[in-house]
């Protein structure tokens, strides 16, 4: 096995080894997260700001272009779709709360009151248990099949009938 030394070596060769030795310097410096050593080759500082000559008035700190886009141009991430919950029908008291996924049919002859189907009678009377009170109603009867609440200036009822569920209103 010969062993080569530099004296031996042409000038060129000795030119593209050294930067060789600098390339794999910086690449190293830079895969390992030496940001000190990668930053200080790359004229930046660790916080990726152009480094000045503090002597020179003209000179100013500020970011360093490193091709990657302005925040502002990344675009949002994709959002949910709003929720559209069913209309009450006139008559309901506002801001009565209204499951999702239901379809809300008014009763004939009776103001405000509606039949909920569509999401199973348990779901939908378990969702007015919960949502209820949290819009300021408080529950008065409760048993397996129905709830009676009472609250900003309205009393009524939810109960199971069949597979739907009834909101009735009473004045």
């Amino acid at each position: 096995m010969e062993i080569i030394t530099m004296k031996h070596t042409p000038m060129a060769a000795r030119l593209i080894l050294a930067a060789a030795a600098i390339c794999v310097g910086l690449g190293t410096a830079a895969c390992t997260g030496d940001a000190k050593t990668a930053d200080s080759a790359a004229g930046t500082t660790a916080a990726g700001e152009a480094k000045t000559d503090k002597t020179d008035p003209s000179a100013t700190d500020g970011p360093v272009a490193t091709g990657a886009p302005a925040p502002s141009s990344v675009p949002a991430a994709a959002s949910e779709p709003p929720v559209v919950l069913p209309a009450l029908p006139k008559g309901a008291p506002k801001g009565f709360p209204v499951v999702s996924g239901g379809k809300i049919n008014p009763v004939a002859g009776s103001e405000g009151s509606f039949v909920v189907v569509g999401e199973g009678a348990e779901k939908i009377l378990r969702f007015y248990r919960e949502a209820l009170p949290k819009a300021g109603y408080k529950i008065t009867a409760d048993t397996e099949k129905s709830v009676d609440f009472d609250g900003n200036s309205t009393k009524g009822t939810v109960a199971i009938v069949g597979d739907s569920v009834s909101v009735t209103f009473k004045a």
